[in-house]
């Protein structure tokens, strides 16, 4: 059986006649309810012409074929609605066949399992001519170099008689995936660590060969994570694997564009792929998925965050907002000293002396923050009531910045992190991978957090992130598997140190095989699949895979890269107090400038002024002179 066939195919050869009608209703009764009984849904296709009707009280829809009628568009219907199953009729065998395949990779529906029971009306037929053209026969495969495959009719019933053979010893849809003797499965990669990985072997050597393109003179040695799955399949069912190296992952667009990794099933070159492939919803208009065999999380690594200078040690006890509260809370306090002062001025009729400047209105609020005494008149109840407010506000303040100001100096202060999606779009960090199918996921979000992703993500080679790793300002894809490891590009351990796991991932999918809509070992091989993860063989297998194509290291590097080491408290050392000292320096530099400025002001500030006079008393004088000049016409 071809790979494009149903997954099941039996020919039945019935002589019909007027009075055999009955006994081959009986037979196709027996035959439907012995094995079509589990489908959702039957197909009865028949011509005009043909009155044939079977009477098993199974669902079925008839589809009769008309001249000039859109039959492909109605059996597309069908299937849509749980056709799984197909009782053909001769008359309508050819358009049968002939819509079969496109309507199947048309439609939604993806029955794993097809069965087709075809009715002919005589041993010399010429539907049996024109069998093996329209690939509906059983295959006799025979081991060999090469191997040999000759069509076979399964069994031949003839309604003539009024006994029938014995159908119960008659399997008349064996399991072809028994034993396939040696016949080919065609398996699409792209080399990805630890799931897909490839070498050349000698011929004999490996455990698969290479087409498109094909390598003569050697052979391939498959296996990770991924491609284990389909050694062991061949292995069970006795099969001989193609592998199909693509140069890009690709895609299956909807005006019928198919290249790439996801284009060789759709272009039916390979039976299935695998290389880490997701659950896209893009993806499964168009091909078929396998059961799903792993979960995996899209994170990022990024730069660790580096610990803040010292000199910025004592404004990291508050944060900008409330730095900024600090200095509407300060502003505030001293108007209201400045507007206390001299209302408390007129009241009590009191000497220009008592009255506070601007200067005395900041050093007073200065005071109150810095758990200084400070004088505070008690005429007036409203200055008790102000005086007591700022000093509780100021001690309030001051604690707090002293506690703040303890914690940074004894614990490593660090620069802000990545840790979140919403830091990750925040801060427009460029994130790269190694493909733009890590956009495939996301790529139907709304969330504003995942609109600003799509916009600054970058596909580089694997060389290229590599080169580029040291770089600060980038993120960097890696995969976080099913059972504790991750999948990563290749790059030096170094830059590795220098960076840290994400704390969330920006999104996680099911990782799957793909293949066509009608590829018919999809069902042996979900079988496969689930048993493999049910014992855990899929957990020991992505063991092996990162202990073989990554490290151990590299996985320890990004375990424990989110832990800070042993730099939790640190002594008090000169380092601490850089800050302090530098404003301390700022402070006084900036006083001896003004300092001097003033001493100039007040030794030259006289001459300075009686110059500045001069020069306006002799300018004026001359404009005087010249504005009573007499003109030339007066003369």
């Amino acid at each position: 059986m071809e790979n494009q066939n149903p997954t099941h195919s039996l020919l039945h050869q019935s002589i019909i006649a007027s009075d055999d009608i009955v006994g081959l209703n009986s037979l196709v009764n027996y035959l439907v309810l012995t094995y079509f009984a589990h489908f959702f849904g039957i197909c009865l296709i028949i011509a005009r012409n043909d009155s044939f009707h079977h009477s098993a009280p199974l669902p079925t829809i008839v589809l009769v074929i008309q001249d000039n009628d859109d039959f492909e568009k109605a059996l597309g219907v069908a299937v849509d609605m749980g056709c799984q199953s197909f009782i053909v009729t001769e008359h309508a065998a050819g358009a049968f066949f002939d819509a079969f395949l496109p309507v199947h990779e048309a439609a939604l529906q993806r029955s794993m399992e097809k069965r087709v029971l075809m009715l002919l009306e005589s041993s010399d037929s010429p539907f049996l001519s024109t069998i093996s053209q329209l690939l509906l026969y059983t295959l006799d495969i025979s081991d060999g170099n090469p191997v040999t495959i000759s069509p076979r009719v399964i069994d031949v019933i003839d309604t003539r008689n009024d006994s029938f053979p014995n159908t119960k010893s008659v399997n008349h849809f064996p399991d072809k995936f028994a034993n396939m003797n040696k016949r080919r499965l065609r398996l699409g990669t792209v080399p990805y660590l630890p799931n897909a990985f490839i070498e050349d072997k000698p011929l004999g050597e490996g455990n698969a060969r290479y087409i498109l393109p094909a390598k003569p003179n050697v052979s391939a040695m498959i296996s990770g994570t991924e491609l284990w799955l389909v050694v062991l399949f061949c292995e069970i069912a006795n099969c001989t694997t193609e592998i199909m190296i693509a140069s890009e992952w690709g895609n299956v667009l909807d005006n019928g564009t198919k290249f790439g990794l996801l284009g060789a099933p759709a272009k039916r070159e390979v039976d299935i792929t695998l290389a880490g492939l997701y659950t896209w919803y893009s993806s499964f208009q168009h091909l078929a998925f396998s059961a799903v065999h792993s979960r995996s999380g899209c994170t990022c690594i990024v730069a660790k965050p580096r610990i803040i200078a010292n000199w910025r040690t004592p404004f990291l006890s508050f944060t900008g907002s409330l730095w900024g509260a600090v200095l509407a809370a300060f502003v505030a306090g001293a108007f209201a000293v400045l507007v206390m002062s001299r209302s408390r001025q007129r009241i009590l009729q009191l000497g220009e002396a008592t009255r506070y400047t601007f200067s005395d209105s900041v050093l007073i609020m200065i005071g109150f923050f810095m758990e200084q005494g400070v004088p505070m008149p008690n005429e007036l109840v409203a200055s008790c009531l102000l005086f007591a407010t700022l000093m509780f506000a100021g001690f309030m303040i001051g604690s707090s910045y002293n506690g703040g100001l303890a914690s940074t100096m004894i614990v490593p202060q660090y620069e802000k992190s990545i840790n979140t999606v919403h830091d990750l779009a925040e801060t427009r960090t460029t994130w790269v991978g190694v493909t733009v199918n890590w956009l495939f996921s996301i790529q139907l979000a709304y969330q504003p957090d995942m609109l600003t992703l799509l916009t600054t993500f970058r596909e580089w080679e694997e060389g290229e992130i590599s080169r580029r790793a040291h770089e600060r300002t980038v993120a960097i894809i890696v995969e976080r598997m099913e059972y504790g490891h991750v999948a990563h590009p290749q790059m030096e351990l170094d830059a590795m140190k220098g960076r840290k796991m994400m704390a969330e991932d920006i999104y996680w999918e099911s990782v799957v095989g793909m293949c066509s809509k009608t590829w018919p070992a999809r069902a042996r091989f979900d079988r496969l699949v689930l048993d493999l993860k049910a014992f855990g063989i899929l957990a020991h297998w992505e063991l092996i895979g990162v202990a073989r194509y990554l490290s151990f290291k590299s996985q320890q590097i990004l375990r424990y890269s989110r832990e800070t080491g042993g730099d939790e408290f640190t002594p008090l050392r000169m380092a601490n107090i850089t800050g302090a000292l530098l404003i301390l320096l700022a402070g006084l530099s900036l006083s001896l400038v003004v300092f001097v400025v003033e001493l100039a002001w007040y030794w030259c500030g006289p001459r300075i002024k009686r110059c500045v006079a001069d020069c306006l008393i002799k300018c004026s004088m001359r404009f005087a002179r010249k504005r009573a000049r007499p003109t030339g016409r007066e003369v």
